[in-house]
């Protein structure tokens, strides 16, 4: 016998399909996701989930995995430039350090 096929969303899923996809991918799904148009022509990515008669793809979102508030972007953007600013002045002093390429004289050689 063959198995149904659905394309479901992910807020749709009953409590035995949510174990069952808890159970499936326990790790989360990076690297496991698939991705297809849907009806409308839009990109859609989902995950392969299986019982015994369906296979479902599980239409989930592509969110971000964190959030960060406006304090933290602006402290990371505080950061970003110190870090520039102090990387070019430790480029320069490690310009004036290198030492020149001199041809080696011939009583060196001997």
């Amino acid at each position: 016998m063959e198995k149904r096929k659905v394309v479901t969303d992910y807020s749709k899923l009953s409590e035995d399909l949510l174990v069952v996809y808890e159970d499936t991918y326990p790790t989360g799904i990076a690297g496991k996701t698939i991705r297809f148009p849907n009806a409308k022509g839009e990109i859609v990515t989902a995950v392969r989930l299986e019982t015994d008669d369906t296979i479902y793809l599980v239409k989930v979102m592509a969110k971000p995995k964190e959030v960060l508030s406006e304090e933290q972007m602006d402290e990371m953007v505080k950061t970003s430039v110190n870090d520039k600013e102090s990387g070019a002045e430790a480029e320069e002093d490690e310009t004036a350090e290198e030492p020149e390429d001199k041809p080696a004289s011939e009583d060196e050689e001997e």
